[in-house]
């Protein structure tokens, strides 16, 4: 009898489970419960919301503060208002058979329908001298004591790679009363991809919907055409600011100092073609937020043996999907950041149409609800104030035609 209670303890029944409670994840739960579906969401972290609750910026598109933190709570009301449940500090270490197993105390397996990854992204390593120093951290980690502990991790910040992630971030922490001091270039390197200042221009471009400053605003107009290289040679003088915030496009970190905090970094000049010119000179600082990038984080779909393809424009390696984020394997969908590297509100709109899809094999929507959830999604990258990567749209395109050619290869008996 003890056998059979403690087998009925660690067992769960659910029609979907939702691995991931972040912005896909939420919305998607909501979507499901919304509609009649018993709904488990499942997240390694002590709460829900993911990277939207480090997330505060004004959208000048919308014309709108963006407050993440605010818009997780509303979401996660909301979904245990449709009875969904969650499972915190609770990891998937294996999906088999339409089963997940789990690390938690009472639970060990959820046997389901459906499952959506909405696992998110993590951020790439920029490593650079000194960089395991104390006061060094990621930019996420920097954007997460900001908005969500209200913590402020330092005196003199500085930035070391410049992409929209560092920019919204910096902006972020100006905006709580920490002294920015600018954004600098990763010296570069074989491990370091982000030195550049031509091809960092034309990714930072993507987010100048945030800057107040008109001319940068217009700035990022001008950076994918003719004027490009006038531009660059224009900002050796250093000239480049977003919200106050100094832009270094021509001057590269080489060195963090200290003997184990973070006390200086040393500086040069880069040229227009990335190398490094001249001599360096000595920054005071406290603290130094390295940011890489972000890369879709995948490794429950591969665990899952849904096939994987390399896409750059999307992020790096991600599950093959279909456009309604349908993966390879049956019962598998995808859905967020681990779909290719985007903002919070594309993944919640994705969030939407994984649902929906899930909902259509449910037979609970129609094919015109699915496709208007996919014009949803298009609308929600067109609108959004952040492009991570500049190439998503094409990268979109290289996925719908792997798909294609993945149906093609197994047969027109594949339902995709």
């Amino acid at each position: 009898m003890l056998q059979v209670i403690l087998q009925v303890c660690s067992m769960m029944k659910s029609d979907v489970v939702i691995v991931g409670a972040g912005p896909a994840g939420l919305v998607a739960s909501i979507e499901l419960a919304s509609k009649g579906l018993q709904v488990v969401v499942v997240d390694e972290y002590y709460r829900s919301g993911g990277r939207l609750l480090g997330q505060l910026y004004k959208d000048r598109r919308k014309k709108q503060v963006w407050a993440g933190k605010i818009i997780a709570n509303d979401l996660v009301e909301k979904a245990k208002s449709l009875g969904v449940k969650f499972l915190f500090e609770t990891a998937v270490w294996k999906i088999e058979n339409k089963t997940v197993f789990i690390s938690n105390e009472k639970i060990k397996q959820i046997h389901t329908k459906t499952i959506l990854l909405a696992t998110g992204a993590i951020e790439k390593a920029l490593p650079l001298p000194g960089w395991q120093k104390v006061g060094v951290v990621t930019a996420g980690a920097a954007q997460t004591f900001t908005n969500l502990h209200n913590v402020k991790i330092g005196k003199n910040v500085i930035f070391v790679g410049i992409d929209p992630l560092s920019i919204s971030v910096a902006i972020e922490m100006k905006h709580a009363g920490v002294n920015v001091l600018g954004l600098f270039l990763p010296a570069p390197s074989m491990l370091n991809q982000k030195s550049n200042p031509k091809e960092v221009l034309e990714s930072i471009a993507s987010a100048s919907g945030m800057a107040t400053n008109p001319i940068y605003r217009f700035g990022g107009k001008l950076v994918h055409g003719l004027y490009t290289k006038l531009l660059l040679k224009f900002l050796k003088f250093n000239l480049l600011k977003i919200n106050g915030i100094p832009i270094y496009i021509r001057k590269a970190v080489t060195e963090i100092n200290g003997r184990a905090e973070v006390e200086s970094v040393n500086v040069k000049n880069i040229s227009i073609d990335g190398e490094l010119i001249g001599d360096g000179k000595n920054l005071l600082v406290d603290t130094v937020c390295l940011s890489g990038g972000l890369l879709p984080l995948i490794d429950l779909s591969q665990l899952a043996s849904c096939v994987i393809v390399d896409i750059p424009e999307l992020g790096g390696f991600v599950p093959l999907h279909s456009p309604y984020l349908k993966t390879t394997v049956e019962g598998i969908y995808v859905a967020g950041n681990i779909t290719g590297i985007e903002g919070a509100q594309v993944s919640m709109a994705q969030g939407k149409l994984a649902a929906w899809s899930i909902l259509k094999e449910f037979k609970l929507v129609s094919e015109k609800d699915l496709l208007q959830a996919i014009k949803d999604v298009e609308q929600a990258r067109s609108l959004s104030p952040i492009t991570f990567l500049p190439n998503i749209h094409r990268g979109r395109q290289i996925m719908n035609e792997k798909w294609a050619d993945y149906k093609n290869t197994i047969g027109e008996s594949f339902d995709g």
